[in-house]
């Protein structure tokens, strides 16, 4: 699959799709050959509406409603990245069938989605046998029993989905947190063939593990392949810039100092001298340098490599706590978008409200607050 620069394509796909909808006629559904997308969407993520949140309806109804996805593709951007929870789209608290009524409702929003002339990544957040925020839940590469779940959830929901006209493609979970790759690759290829077993031409998206990290992503390469096939990783480094001060961190917790970029982590050697987790040492070495942009050329550059091969790849997730310095999270912001740009890889920015990081922020008294316009100045730099 080609890489190169498609915005011109895709704003024409969008305004096909507007003039199709106003004639009333139902768009051939497009693959990912078929639509040149070349994998470079760039958009947002929609966490805090159906994931991570309290989920119930009156939640759900006022989040985030249809007028968000044209706000979304009036800004100029490509896509959205959906993160649902299991708990929410399976019976039983997760642990049954789908039910009926949530998945017409998520028809409704990739529909919305369609419309708006974006595509949609369904991205499985969580679910009852994995948790990107509780890596002691290793069930579903430990136990056959959870395995063969969810590939059954992903093989239904194929199914269910696979005559959905229009730009659809799936994530398949978020942030795997098993430490040896090939855990995690085995639990991938057996969900890849659950989907294709139901849908021969959807788009399949796999994050690596360790949370996506960029380190796993050649062990997940030579693991699995096949067309229309993406490679997804999520970008937050170095965490002790865009994870400073966050309370769900846990090894971040012994670092207080106030960190800013470019620039050095301060008072590093103080805290190496003191009584670390060997896993939070690891982290404090390896980030104990000076960053900026060339500092995450470097990071990057299994990515760079990647795409270069031919691979089509994707970043989930990126951005900065808010608490951070504001400068630093404009400035580290430019840097990544710039040098996902450069590399023509696509990405979802985390996240497009609230949850700690969003364009739109929530005030004290949990509320949305004004949208952050420089922060979108840059995002749409990267379009």
């Amino acid at each position: 699959m080609e890489n190169g620069d498609v915005l011109n394509a895709l704003w024409a796909l969008r305004e096909n799709y507007k003039f199709l909808a106003r004639l009333k006629f139902k768009p051939k559904a497009l693959t990912f050959m078929d639509n040149k997308f070349n994998g470079r969407p760039v958009g947002f993520n929609l966490g805090g509406w159906l994931s991570q949140s309290p989920l119930t309806e009156g939640h759900i109804a006022s989040f985030i409603q249809k007028k968000d996805f044209e706000t979304i593709a009036g800004w100029g951007f490509n896509s959205v990245r959906l993160p649902v929870d299991g708990e929410w789209l399976f019976e039983n608290d997760g642990k049954g069938q789908l039910a009926p009524q949530r998945l017409a409702f998520l028809r409704e929003i990739i529909g919305w989605a369609g419309e708006a002339g974006l595509l949609t990544v369904l991205d499985l957040h969580q679910v009852s046998c994995h948790s990107f925020a509780r890596p002691e839940l290793e069930n579903l590469w430990k136990n056959d029993k959870d395995l063969n779940f969810f590939c059954r959830c992903w093989g239904e929901l194929a199914s269910a989905l696979k005559d959905v006209e229009g730009l659809l493609w799936f994530d398949i979970l978020n942030e795997p947190t098993a430490k040896i790759s090939a855990d995690w690759n085995k639990v991938a290829a057996r969900t890849v063939e659950a989907i294709r077993a139901e849908d021969k031409k959807r788009v399949i998206m796999v994050e690596s593990t360790l949370w996506g990290s960029i380190l796993k992503l050649d062990d997940l390469v030579g693991a699995i392949q096949g067309p229309n096939l993406v490679y997804s990783f999520h970008f937050y480094s170095p965490m002790l810039v865009t994870h400073q001060q966050a309370p769900w961190w846990a090894d971040g917790k012994p670092y207080k100092d106030r960190v800013f970029y470019p620039g050095p982590i301060p008072g590093m050697e103080k805290y190496l001298a003191g009584d670390l987790t060997p896993e939070t040492r690891a982290i404090f070495r390896f980030e104990n340098r000076n960053w900026n942009k060339e500092a995450l050329r470097e990071l990057l550059r299994p990515v760079e490599r990647l795409l270069k091969e031919g691979k089509s790849l994707y970043c989930g997730e990126f951005g900065v706590y808010e608490r951070a310095p504001r400068e630093t999270r404009l400035n580290w912001t430019r840097d990544v978008v710039s040098l996902f740009s450069e590399m023509k890889v696509g990405w979802g920015y985390w996240n497009y409200k609230w949850l700690d990081f969003g364009v739109w922020p929530k005030t004290p008294d949990g509320k949305t607050g004004p949208l952050d316009q420089e922060m979108l100045q840059i995002l749409q730099k990267g379009i």
